[in-house]
């Protein structure tokens, strides 16, 4: 990880903690602000703020970035955000012959007041409580105090962005804490008093109806929101009300902390019919702000990936793009080879000039180069002690607008910061269509997937005469091969695949998909078969297990499957600490 990334990152820090000694955030969720807002230009301010402090958490490195590494989607090994203390597999760091079925996480959430690793389960939890009181105080002025900005429509773009962030908020506690507090613009002082928590499944419906209200609220009339609420981009109030949708749906679906949950929880038509509304819908747009170096609008996902010094793109997923060149797990001391990838994505590998070369040890790019990935012949950039399974040859530079590493673009925090795709939206409403079932669903599923990975990937069309499948069967490689068992693909592993590809850096998503999917592990099949002999370009490493056996999807025991009410919390309400993952459950059972 190169010196301008650290000095940046405490750089970040620091102006974090500035502009929050001067914002109207709380530490206190019990205790939301009660400012009567009166003033047009404040209120406008507090309304459009929630969508930056909803974007800063959403891609917080302490929480996004800890779930991705754990979903085994991105890899890492610094400390920064607390990677390393969760990503620690129980084997030993340089041990390459336990075979990855056996592999556990040992850490359950630092959920103690003495734990510096507490900050990952804070960070959500105060910020979106942050989000929703600002949220509430701005549609207690509109609908309740009858404050406007001047004129109607923007009136209503300020009240369509404060009912968006509230229900987005509440949709990041529900899908990733057992527990918490609902209290919107009509809470009393009395009830305010007498807060209890509630169980996520309120939560999560609360969740549903605030979306369901922005909607509504965006359907109302025709408005532009303010350039400065993200930065420099405005949304109209169809994309409001598109993005509300997408919300829903994910709310709904990613609710799910298992594959038992995602089958008998989840309402799949629901999420069906809310993504058929979404933003990849009509004419499609991205989520996205403008990042300013992480003085005050930050990515941390694209500032600590993109860059790709300091994070990669896991072995796990990199082997689906190239089965015959990219080893999974990584072989200490061997690493893999250029790839020759049938994926665009991915192609060669090739990336960037002759310039960055002594920094990424990249092969500058030629015609053959991928649109999302890089490869690096230095595969083992991160610290030996803490585990090879962290390492891996292959960056993400699909958001690198300079195509060099330019630190004055995304790798540095600077310009387009995308927070959600058309893709997002797609993919999931293809996996809703085929949980729900039947032929017109399969036909438009199979549209759906295409989109990526026949216009991004350049890979052979899915067809609804593929055998379906089901969520157990891991994705499909680029090969034609179950990565399970090297059987035909099917569409469900196609949809897997392209899942895999095209959440990456998308906040929590990549970690939500995995959880509610079975947990698959290959066989050995593939060192069976002969796949890693020499005339591959690999050099057989004995002491390697190579690509199997492996946890091939899902997350690995010991993982915890949801975040507990942080200590600080429940210490001010003199209540004992408890905490998910290791040893322990990986998730609660819901309060009454």
């Amino acid at each position: 990880m190169n010196a301008l990334k650290i000095a940046r990152g405490l750089g970040a820090l620091a102006a974090v903690a500035f502009a929050a000694c001067h914002s109207l955030d709380v530490q206190n969720p019990n205790a939301p602000s009660s400012s009567i807002l009166t003033d047009p230009g404040v209120l406008s301010a507090v309304a459009g703020g929630t969508m930056r402090t909803w974007f800063n958490q959403y891609n917080n490195l302490e929480i996004a970035g800890v779930l991705d590494v754990q979903a085994l989607t991105l890899a890492s090994s610094w400390n920064n955000g607390n990677i390393n203390s969760y990503q620690h597999i129980d084997i030993s760091p340089a041990d390459t012959v336990t075979p990855g079925d056996k592999w556990t996480r040992p850490n359950a959430w630092f959920n103690d007041l003495a734990s510096p690793q507490r900050t990952s389960i804070e960070d959500w939890w105060y910020g979106y409580y942050a989000t929703i009181s600002a949220a509430n105080d701005a549609l207690h002025a509109i609908r309740i105090d009858k404050v406007t900005l001047g004129n109607a429509a923007a009136t209503s773009a300020a009240e369509a962005v404060a009912q968006l962030m509230q229900g987005a908020s509440y949709m990041m506690i529900s899908n990733d804490y057992d527990q918490g507090y609902f209290l919107d613009e009509n809470t009393t002082a009395d009830e305010l008093a007498n807060l209890q928590r509630v169980s996520r499944s309120v939560i999560r419906d609360s969740a549903e109806s605030k979306l369901k209200s922005a909607v509504a609220v965006a359907e109302r009339g025709t408005f532009s929101t303010d350039p400065n609420w993200a930065n420099g981009i405005t949304y109209d109030n169809t994309q409001i009300a598109r993005l509300a949708n997408s919300m829903a749906a994910m709310t709904l679906a990613y609710y799910a902390r298992d594959d038992q949950e995602a089958a008998s929880v989840v309402d799949w038509s629901k999420v069906a019919d809310y993504a058929s509304k979404g933003i990849s819908t009509g004419t499609p747009f991205s989520f996205s702000f403008v990042g300013d170096g992480c003085g005050s609008w930050c990515d941390d996902m694209s500032y600590w990936f993109t860059e790709y010094s300091s994070g990669r793109v896991s072995t796990r997923v990199a082997h689906f793009m190239d089965p015959a060149t990219q080893l999974d797990p990584y072989a200490l001391g061997v690493g893999s080879p250029q790839p020759h990838s049938a994926d665009k994505r991915m192609g060669d590998g090739t990336f960037g000039e002759t310039d960055i070369q002594d920094v990424y040890d990249n092969i500058p790019k030629d015609a053959g180069a991928g649109t999302y990935f890089a490869y690096s012949h230095t595969g083992e950039i991160f610290r030996p002690d803490r585990g090879y399974y962290a390492q891996s040859n292959i960056g993400m530079i699909r958001f690198d607008d300079s195509g060099d590493m330019n630190l004055q673009a995304n790798p540095g925090g600077y310009g387009l910061m995308q927070v959600m795709l058309p893709s997002t939206n797609d993919l999931l409403w293809a996996e809703a269509l085929l949980r729900v079932g039947g032929g017109a669903n399969i036909g438009k599923a199979v549209d759906l997937i295409n989109k990526t990975r026949v216009g991004a990937g350049g890979l052979a069309a899915a067809s609804a005469s593929d055998p379906l499948g089901s969520p157990a069967d891991g994705d499909c490689m680029t090969n034609g091969k179950l990565a399970k068992d090297g059987s035909p693909c099917t569409l469900w592993s196609k949809l897997l695949y392209e899942q895999d590809i095209e959440y990456l850096e998308m906040g929590p998503v990549g970690f939500w998909h995995q959880r509610e999917l079975p947990v698959v592990k290959a066989t050995g099949w593939e060192r069976a078969t002969g796949c890693r002999k020499p005339a591959t370009g690999c050099a057989v490493n004995a002491n390697s297990i190579y690509n199997g056996p492996r946890f091939i999807q899902g997350l690995l025991p010991g993982t915890a499957r949801e975040l507990p009410v942080p200590a600080k919390e429940l210490a001010l309400k003199q209540e004992a600490f408890y905490t998910f993952g290791g040893p322990l459950a990986a998730k609660g059972t819901e309060k009454p």
